[in-house]
């Protein structure tokens, strides 16, 4: 199996406040709109009138066509969309915030489109303001590589792979869990309140593996019975974990768990599992920057 990704952030160099992170949350939800009006020749007219079907980037990134295999369709039924975004510097007093997104496997076919989409997105929310915006492809550390002209993201832009991450990460039975950002996981059919790791874990191992069979080159090689099994053994210490709204928004769907919480317990591959899965994101939401999570090994 194999999931390549690239990670593209831009810069945002101003005072952060509540206002402006609550636009920025509220632009991600414009993206779609962002990405078409990037790619399509005749953007005001309707899509179902259109004759491009077939080789449409917007419809090729955003149809969630079902997979012709009947097993993949049994295992994993309706694909997530082949990207995530995300905020990072929402719940700190800083001179400087990103917007973040990770394109996943096929869809980097269309890098230059997904990154000009972001581009837009950023200038359409900072429109007549004097903020400065820098934009970088980020490695597996995090070291910053300068994008500087939309053409040539294909040729500047990191690529990172799922395989790498999975194979070369070295195993922690300990991790430090910090939501960045509302996690909203179903728990027999409602929005969860507590924090319970089994749970979360086996949202991210169905969330990786989806991506990898829609949008990668197969499946993932685990035992998923055994590791789900595991994660209930999990133990949670220094649980600061609570439901809360956050302060940006006062939609009840934005509503989530937020804080940090302790885990010890983890047999391999979990952690470098929920590593993998830090960069999609996680629980409902996650394409348009909930469930974002940072891990740390303890």
């Amino acid at each position: 199996m194999e999931l390549d990704f690239v990670r593209i952030e831009c810069e945002i160099v101003a005072a952060v406040n509540t206002q402006l992170i609550a636009v920025l949350y509220n632009a991600l939800r414009d993206f779609e709109q962002h990405f078409r009006a990037s790619s399509c020749p005749d953007v005001k007219g309707a899509c179902p009138c259109c004759n491009r079907h077939d080789i449409c980037p917007y419809r090729v990134v955003f149809d969630q066509r079902l997979s012709s295999d009947p097993q993949t369709v049994r295992r994993h039924q309706k694909p997530s969309l082949p990207f995530s975004l995300y905020i990072d510097g929402a719940g700190a007093i800083k001179s400087s915030c990103t917007v973040g997104l990770i394109v996943i496997g096929s869809a980097l076919n269309y890098i230059e489109l997904f990154h000009t989409a972001l581009v837009r997105m950023v200038d359409t929310v900072l429109h007549h303001s004097e903020y400065e915006v820098l934009t970088y492809s980020l490695d597996y550390q995090g070291g910053r590589h300068e994008i500087t002209h939309s053409a040539s993201v294909a040729v500047e832009a990191v690529l990172l792979s799922g395989q790498h991450i999975l194979q070369n990460t070295v195993h922690a039975d300990a991790v430090r869990l910090n939501l960045q950002s509302p996690l909203r996981l179903l728990n027999s059919g409602a929005i969860a309140h507590q924090f319970d790791f089994a749970m979360f874990f086996r949202s991210q191992l169905r969330r990786c593996s989806s991506l990898c069979a829609y949008y990668g080159t197969g499946e993932f090689d685990l035992d998923f019975t055994g590791l789900s099994e595991s994660a209930q053994n999990v133990a949670v210490f220094n649980n600061r974990i609570h439901y809360t709204q956050p302060p940006w928004s006062k939609r009840l769907n934005t509503a989530g768990l937020d804080g940090t919480v302790e885990c010890a317990g983890l047999v391999e591959p979990m952690f470098s599992l929920l590593l993998l899965g830090s960069y999609f994101n996680a629980g409902k939401g996650a394409t348009y920057g909930l469930g974002f999570y940072q891990l740390e090994a303890l």
